[in-house]
């Protein structure tokens, strides 16, 4: 395991830490245990940047851990048992991926760094951002295999909600080629959930056969930008119900790079970056479409809809979700 400095804010020197094994190394930062960099027989292909500073102005929250909640819930609002809660809003009138100040902007503690393992925790405060009890929040990254294996847990001393995910930005061509459109994706999914107008589900499970979201069988990412039901969102940004653990596969032609995404949450975001507007990244400016995100999470706004599995995290119970990344 290797250690460099990465930044320094308020005061506080800001470290990025190196995993590694066989052909593999990632790059963690415990700021917002980010993911900076995945580097597969030495071709990174994750978007980051070079500083803290460069990633409060970019923004995308790219590589962060997200948390409490993934994605979206509607005007911020929902109940648990007979409480209502009012989350703090920062997506237009909805609660985006934990709000103002989410798991992103936390500098998270090192519990333990080794050669090829990072585990590292946050406390949430009971009422952070409108959420309801303490969370003890763990991210635990380790390589082994050829995979990249997160494991999230987390406990609350009050019934909250708790869905996390890692908002990693790919592109197998390599994070300096720019473009992502022509890597080839497969999704194991039979149907998507359509939005409103601010990206909130409708409560409908849209079968993904003969539209643009059909990702069973393999094609390019951008084969159907086109498409009039990509317009709005400059690609795609939809959340996709998953089969089983084996969520998705993508591969490059460009570098033979393979990936494998596991895991044991039910459903799977896929954003293909229609709203990177020139960033400054590691090595250049991330335009649109520099890269994409499979985001496994529960279903946006799940605690608000009939139909779907609820993000709730029980008072004492100790709960853990996975995502592994395998490549070949």
């Amino acid at each position: 395991m290797q250690r460099q400095l990465y930044d320094r804010i308020d005061g506080k020197d800001i470290y990025i830490y190196t995993i590694a094994h066989d052909n593999i190394e990632v790059d963690i930062c415990e700021m917002g245990a980010r993911i900076n960099a995945i580097r597969v027989n030495g071709v990174d292909i994750v978007l980051g940047y070079n500083s803290v500073r460069d990633y409060l102005v970019g923004g995308g929250y790219i590589g962060a851990t997200i948390g409490r909640v993934a994605n979206r819930i509607a005007a911020g609002k929902f109940s648990l048992g007979a409480k209502k809660y009012s989350l703090n809003t920062n997506d237009g009138k909805n609660h985006l991926h934990g709000g103002i100040d989410g798991f992103d902007k936390k500098l998270f503690t090192v519990l333990s760094a080794e050669k090829c393992c990072i585990v590292l925790q946050y406390i949430s405060d009971d009422g952070e951002e409108g959420y309801p009890g303490r969370l003890t929040f763990t991210a635990k990254f380790g390589v082994v295999d050829k995979t990249l294996n997160i494991d999230f847990a987390a406990e609350s001393d009050k019934d909250t909600l708790w869905c996390p995910t890692n908002h990693a930005y790919f592109n197998l061509n390599g994070e300096q080629n720019g473009d992502c459109r022509d890597n080839l994706l497969q999704i194991n999914a039979d149907y998507y959930t359509p939005v409103d107008g601010g990206l909130i589900p409708t409560g409908e499970k849209k079968a993904v056969k003969n539209t643009p979201f059909d990702f069973n069988g393999i094609k390019q990412i951008g084969a159907d930008f086109d498409s009039i039901e990509l317009a709005s969102t400059f690609g795609y940004d939809h959340n996709y119900l998953l089969n089983g653990d084996h969520a998705a596969h993508v591969e490059s032609e460009v570098t033979g790079i393979k990936m494998d995404v596991y895991t044991d949450m039910p459903c799977l975001q896929l954003y293909t970056g229609g709203q990177l507007c020139g960033a400054k990244g590691k090595n250049g400016k991330y335009n649109k479409w520099a890269a994409f995100c499979l985001e496994p999470q529960y279903c946006p706004n799940a605690i608000n809809m009939r139909g779907f599995a609820k993000p709730i995290l029980k008072k004492g119970e100790n709960k853990i979700h996975y995502i592994r990344y395998k490549f070949d």
